[in-house]
């Protein structure tokens, strides 16, 4: 961590220099070349750069900070003002998306044993990549130890796993903007959003952050994100507090919506939170790690993402989903919940947040048990 010009332990510089990147990949969206590509995106690139220039370390404890604690916080933030009323009728082929994204990790595993020459440890590399785009990076940390995979080959697979997946990422990010990608898919929800954001522009709505409403949001926040940590230690099951935090913010929201909707800013912050949390994402991808590691590691993962994207585009198409419901579900299987929910809510997809959290947590339970399953089959 101290071989970076700004070195992890350098508190301040580094929260500038995050801060910094957001900034940046604000102002260059205002532009007609960040608008089709969007601010996630932008953050990400300038991170992985600024990473694999050894210019910001790799891991800070201020990235911790962020990914324990600021990221837990953004998610009440994101939904307090989340109407299930209509979340629910917009959002049902999300659950059918992510099937097919499953499905496809799965073909794509498979395939990829099949064509690549993985060696003797192809079992437990199937086991953990279709755990990792099934459930995430947590899923692939439990079936690795349940699969007892080399720690070396295991820090490979991750190097690999962690720059396909940020590029992935920023696939899904442009994709709305894709015309070819239009003339098959059509989206209403993506259609609304852009109409909601011209409007906002012609109306210059200002945001007032009235610091009452401000301390009011983030103190409701802090209260449900202990609760739901209390309940998940209490439970066993401490991984899953993020799935007690989103239940019980969507239920005090569905609850008190009159009294929530007058809130100001807190979107806003928690979108703030969110953009640092895409920084630290980047920032983590070790492009030299992964190509010492082993680059037939990488095509597994390529191989393992183009049949994830085609399975769920194809079964997006028999059943006539919406663009928008199926980038976030392939997000929310191929890279977890939080990044599901970041970029819903960036893309300014509100009705799309809570259940990309639900599907994300969905893909936790399922994966363990699916990877675990390949690797003892293929073995």
């Amino acid at each position: 961590m101290s071989d970076s010009l700004i070195s992890a332990d350098w508190t301040f510089a580094l929260w500038s220099v995050m801060f910094g990147i957001v900034i940046f990949a604000q102002m260059v969206e205002k532009t007609k070349f960040g608008a089709t590509v969007s601010s996630v995106v932008i953050i990400i690139v300038v991170a992985i750069v600024l990473s694999n220039l050894s210019i910001i370390p790799k891991a800070a404890p201020a990235y911790d900070l962020i990914g324990g604690f600021l990221l837990p916080l953004a998610i009440p933030l994101l939904l307090f003002k989340a109407d299930l009323r209509r979340i629910i009728p917009e959002t049902k082929g999300m659950l059918i998306a992510f099937m097919f994204g499953t499905l496809g990790t799965v073909i794509g595993v498979l395939i990829g044993v099949w064509l690549l020459p993985l060696g003797e440890s192809s079992p437990q590399l199937a086991g953990i990549f279709s755990a990792t785009y099934i459930g995430g990076s947590m899923n692939m940390a439990a079936v690795a130890k349940v699969v007892e995979i080399d720690p070396t080959l295991l820090s490979s697979s991750v190097a690999a796993d962690n720059v396909v997946g940020v590029m992935y990422l920023g696939l899904l990010a442009v994709m709305p903007a894709i015309k070819l990608l239009g003339r098959f898919f059509s989206s209403d929800i993506i259609q609304e959003a852009l109409k909601t954001e011209k409007q906002v522009e012609a109306n210059t709505k200002v945001i007032h952050l009235d610091l009452l409403h401000l301390s009011f949001a983030i103190g409701l926040s802090l209260t449900i994100c202990a609760l739901s940590n209390w309940i998940a230690q209490t439970l066993g099951i401490k991984n899953y507090a993020i799935l007690f935090i989103t239940a019980i913010t969507v239920l005090i929201a569905n609850l008190f919506p009159k009294q929530l909707a007058k809130l100001q800013g807190d979107y806003e912050i928690g979108m703030l939170f969110m953009y640092l949390f895409f920084v630290i994402i980047g920032a983590s991808a070790d492009i030299a790690l992964m190509i010492d590691g082993a680059l037939v590691l990488v095509l597994f993962t390529v191989i393992i993402i183009f049949f994830h994207l085609l399975t769920i585009l194809i079964g997006g198409k028999l059943f006539k989903l919406d663009l928008a419901e199926i980038v976030i579900a392939s997000n929310a299987c191929a890279m977890g919940p939080a990044t599901a929910a970041a970029m819903a809510a960036s893309k300014r997809w509100h009705a799309l947040i809570t259940p990309s959290i639900m599907l994300g947590v969905f893909g936790y339970v399922i994966a363990n048990f699916i990877g675990a399953s390949l690797a003892s089959y293929l073995s």
